[in-house]
């Protein structure tokens, strides 16, 4: 197997992790998700140029 093919599975494992545990803990209640749009509010607050929706929740 290639290099590229062995990055391009390893970061879509990576992502795709992150937005399943995006979704669990918000819907389980483990996270705070005032606006319910299954992204914790901590990362939208972290990252508000790529949710900026995270600008709402200060």
């Amino acid at each position: 197997m290639s290099e590229i093919t062995i990055v391009i599975i390893g970061a879509v494992v990576l992502v795709g992790g992150v937005i399943l545990y995006a979704v669990i803990s918000t819907a389980t209640g483990m996270e705070e998700d005032k606006n319910q749009n299954y992204i914790p509010d901590w990362i939208e607050k972290k990252f508000p140029k790529i949710f900026k929706s995270g600008e709402d929740l200060d």
